[in-house]
Order: C-alpha cells, then structure tokens, then sequence
C-alpha cells in the first residue's frame, strides 16, 4: 500500500490559504449583500467595484510572463521596493 507523505509546509500554507480566503470571501460577500439591501446606492458602488476586480483579474491573467514581470517591476519601482 503506497505511503503518501507529501506535506511540506508549502502545501499546508497553500491549503491553509486557500480554506481561510475563500471563507473571508464568503464573508465579505454576506455584507456587502446586506449592505446592499440597506443603501442601493452603496449597493450599486460596490457591484461596479466587484466588476472592475474581475476585469483586472481577468488582465492579469491574461498577460504574458514577460508582461507580468515588467509590469510588477513598474510597480516596485514607484513603491520604492
């Protein structure tokens, strides 16, 4: 019987940080649906907020390795990093 003992840290902190964003997630999204409910206006702030987050996901993901690294050097530069 084959013996899996695979658990690095690495593989814990990853798990770990998935479990824990994912409830985060959850979480954030319960409130900002009752935010919603209570003030539209903040309602509608929050979904054009929600849209833009994907959007810039979605640019993210779908930039090159080449782009990725000069575009976060870009961003350590005027941070001072």
């Amino acid at each position: 019987m084959p013996k899996y003992k695979n658990l690095t840290p690495q593989l814990i902190e990853g798990f770990l940080e998935k479990m824990f964003g994912a409830i985060a997630t959850s979480a954030g999204k319960k409130v900002a649906k009752d935010m919603a409910k209570k003030d539209p206006e903040v309602g509608k702030l929050l979904s054009r907020a929600s849209d833009l987050v994907s959007q810039a996901e979605k640019r993210l993901k779908g930039m090159t390795p080449a782009e990725k690294k000069k575009h976060f050097a870009d961003l350590e530069k005027k941070l001072g990093w």
